[in-house]
């Protein structure tokens, strides 16, 4: 291979599909980014040679042609020379082909990614890709400068070092040089602080670097030395412990220099601390596995809550109509107790994969912990003191009231568990402002921060740092769901804050709920009457849900009350029912139907009548885009009293005079 060329801040592009490579070319030229299309591979590598900063390329476009002069023009590259490729993925859903793999894998220094992308997020890997370029062309300038003082200038190797020094040190990299006849490593300080070390040390070798590796990993590092002395290259990447203490992860990179007869005599190579990029591989995974299990708990808790509405529905109407028979009520009391403790358990999982239906509004929080105080004072016992340090001036939070009681009741019972001989919880209540740069990811705004902090047993780190995981749970089976801390964190993010946790062995727990604080008034709270309430006349209610077990249910409860009910199992059969000239006064409809969404079937409907009232009923999702904001919500699964009070509301609102809407086809 020819000398490489000088540094160039070209970008080259290859995405043979459509319109791709012209939008890319686009998106870098208005981030300031020269980008020039290549229409093959052929002619990528042959614009590669001229001198190049980096090349982004589509994933399909390594499959379309012969690899082999690509793959060897990156095999032939000096060993300063890493170009950077900037792939962006197919991002099919299902694992990466072996295929595949390798074809990445053979471009070497790669970054892989997953479309569809934010344009910001392609523009910021080709920037790191053309700053790690013009490093390697300064390490070059820097070594190309020390072999030359060394080979000329005897007296001007001290400098030519310190060239190289610095170059390295912009780059994170400590450099080491082994000499293989006495195994002695002279080193930059750069290295000796990656090891954890203050100051620089007075000797090191191979045997002392394996001190610091992990034990289970020390005979795959020292085979790795072993074999560099054949293949001439050291590539190792291994987690090692500092000498401060601190548990990092490196990266060795090593070529051997051999004499005049071929004999090996040297190693030298540079060693990286990679920590933060391991640290964000493994956040990266985990952020995937806990999107795939919310998924599946946003799945199971939909059916379930689907499954429960019948249940308490028919519940519901057995007590009303033995109202008489002592045991009877007795019984039914006692399963509609189990099935609110179900329909609990669904909303944890609900908030743990941030898919409940929240209904968030202005929230006067010293005033809703007063409401509960009693409560979370009998649920923790007589041993454990709950202090409260609520101030009076606090602005309203922006929360669903009800999904706060219940995460407060939670941060409450964890506190209990943590206190078995005794203690005490003390929720504060503060105001905060938090600025843009913040070390909770958190927005830029004023917020409500709740801290809620026990004396109890502590956590330890390892625990600590899987407490928010779903299922994941310190009380031994068949003690705790494990969906406590999780629902809490979904609640949180879902509402716009965060939670954040600190705790030590012995020295209790400390747990933060932040949230969005509001200028709104808070609205008084209401409590819920006993019974539901008749229906005032016979109003007419289009009932419209896929699931029949379901729709039956909510159509007995309507009935029982006064209503006449005309139901569809779908949005068409509902507006099919409408143009054939069913009258109706009022909507109640499932959101997530196949079809026709039940946001859909109310903007149908309102274009015939703008004031017809409509309630949504849903058991999975927060409602999109589609749903006016005048729409109110009711989650499954419901009492016949809610289902009762929302339909009068709407039936009777103060300022709006339902019409019963008939069209005549």
């Amino acid at each position: 291979m020819s000398p490489h060329p000088e540094p160039d801040d070209r970008v080259l592009i290859l995405a043979p599909r459509g319109r791709d490579a012209v939008i890319a070319a686009d998106l870098l030229h208005r981030g300031g980014i020269a980008g020039e299309v290549t229409a093959d591979l052929p002619g990528l590598v042959a614009e590669m040679k001229r001198g190049v900063a980096a090349v982004l390329m589509t994933e399909e476009a390594l499959a379309a042609e012969d690899r082999a002069p690509l793959t060897a023009w990156i095999a032939a590259q000096a060993t300063w020379s890493d170009l950077p490729f900037v792939v962006l993925a197919n991002g099919a859903r299902g694992p990466r082909s072996a295929l595949a793999s390798e074809r990445v894998g053979d471009l070497g220094n790669v970054v892989l990614l997953q479309r569809p992308l934010h344009a910001e997020a392609m523009l910021g890997a080709v920037r790191s890709a053309i700053k790690a370029r013009r490093r390697q062309y300064e390490v070059r300038s820097a070594a190309a400068t020390l072999e030359s003082a060394v080979a000329h200038r005897t007296a001007e190797l001290e400098a030519a070092r310190t060239s190289l020094e610095f170059a390295l040190d912009a780059a994170d990299m400590g450099s080491w040089d082994l000499d293989l006849s006495t195994g002695e490593i002279q080193r930059s300080v750069r290295h000796d602080e990656i090891f954890g070390y203050a100051d620089p040390q007075p000797d090191w070798s191979t045997a002392r670097m394996l001190t610091h590796v992990e034990p289970h990993e020390r005979e795959r590092i020292a085979a790795a030395f072993q074999d560099a002395l054949t293949t001439g290259t050291l590539d190792i990447e291994c987690a090692i412990r500092g000498a401060d203490g601190s548990r990092r992860w490196i990266t060795k990179k090593g070529r051997i220099r051999v004499d005049a007869e071929g004999r090996p005599v040297r190693m030298i190579g540079v060693v990286t601390d990679v920590t933060t990029r391991k640290e964000a591989d493994v956040q990266l995974a985990q952020a995937q596995k806990m999107d795939a299990i919310g998924q599946l708990t946003g799945g199971v808790a939909h059916d379930f809550n689907n499954l429960l509405t019948p249940i308490v529905g028919s519940l519901d109407l057995v007590r009303r109509r033995h109202k008489d028979d002592e045991r009877t009520q007795r019984m039914v009391g006692g399963a509609l107790q189990a099935a609110e403790r179900a329909a609990t358990l669904t909303q944890r999982l609900l908030a743990f994969a941030r898919r409940q239906a929240l209904q968030p509004t202005a929230v006067d929080v010293g005033a809703l912990i007063d409401g509960i105080v009693d409560l979370i004072r009998r649920s923790l016992g007589p041993t454990i003191r709950v202090v409260l340090e609520v101030p009076g001036d606090l602005p309203s939070a922006r929360v669903d009231p009800n999904q706060l009681e219940l995460a407060l009741l939670n941060l409450a019972i964890n506190s209990r568990d943590a206190m078995p001989g005794g203690g005490q919880l003390t929720i504060t209540v503060a105001c905060a402002d938090v600025e843009e740069r913040n070390a909770i990811g958190l927005g830029a705004g004023r917020y409500v921060r709740i801290l809620a902090g026990d004396t109890g047993i502590g956590m330890d780190k390892a625990t600590l740092a899987r407490a928010t995981e779903p299922f994941f749970s310190t009380k031994g089976v068949g003690k705790g769901t494990g969906l406590g801390l999780s629902m809490i964190h979904g609640l949180a993010a879902q509402s716009g804050g965060t939670l954040t946790l600190a705790s030590e062995p012995g020295r209790g727990t400390s747990i933060e709920l932040w949230l969005p604080a509001t200028g709104e008034q808070a609205a008084a709270a209401t409590e819920r009457p006993a019974e539901p309430k008749p229906a005032r006349r016979a109003a007419r209610v289009l009932l419209v849900d896929d699931e029949e077990i379901v729709r039956s249910a909510t159509a007995e409860m309507l009935r029982d009350i006064g209503y006449h009910v005309v139901e569809a199992a779908s949005g068409s059969q509902a507006l099919a029912a409408v143009r054939a000239g069913v009258e109706i006064d009022v909507v109640v409809t499932d959101y997530m139907m196949p079809g026709m969404s039940g946001a859909a079937l109310i903007g149908e409907l309102r274009t015939t009548a703008r004031s017809l009232p409509a309630l949504l009923i849903t058991g999975y999702a927060a409602t999109g885009e589609d749903v006016p904001d005048d729409v109110p919500r009711l989650s499954k699964p419901f009492r016949q009293v809610e289902l009762a009070t929302r339909v009068d509301e709407l039936l009777h609102r103060p300022d709006d005079r339902p019409r019963r809407l008939r069209v005549v086809s």
